[in-house]
């Protein structure tokens, strides 16, 4: 009977707050980002922390990029690199486009 009990309150306060978040870190990593952009440092693209300081105020515009809808801001030079990449950022759902924009976003 507990068991039947926590199942349904699990199930209730799952309906209730939503979805479980989406880990835009996670995201980063599993999505092959951090092969090209670490935290502070620029490697083969811009480091987060350039990225961050780019679309400051402008996390839609970050999302639009990675959905394929906008041009690169902050190092158009390397943007052929990206596009491949594009192709997996912009079959994401907008619940982990905005995760990943808000995870790059603290940096």
């Amino acid at each position: 009977m507990k068991k039947v009990i926590a199942t349904a309150v699990l199930g209730l306060a799952i309906s209730v707050t939503g979805a479980m978040a989406v880990d835009g870190g996670a995201l980063f990593k599993s999505k092959g980002c951090a092969a090209c952009h670490q935290a502070n440092v620029d490697t083969v693209g811009p480091s987060l922390k350039k990225i961050a300081q780019a679309y400051k105020g402008k996390e839609a515009e970050l999302i639009k990029f990675l959905k394929g809808e906008a041009k690169p801001i902050v190092d158009p030079a390397k943007f052929g690199i990206m596009k491949p990449q594009l192709n997996a950022t912009k079959n994401m759902s907008d619940e982990e486009l905005k995760a990943m924009a808000e995870f790059i976003m603290k940096h």
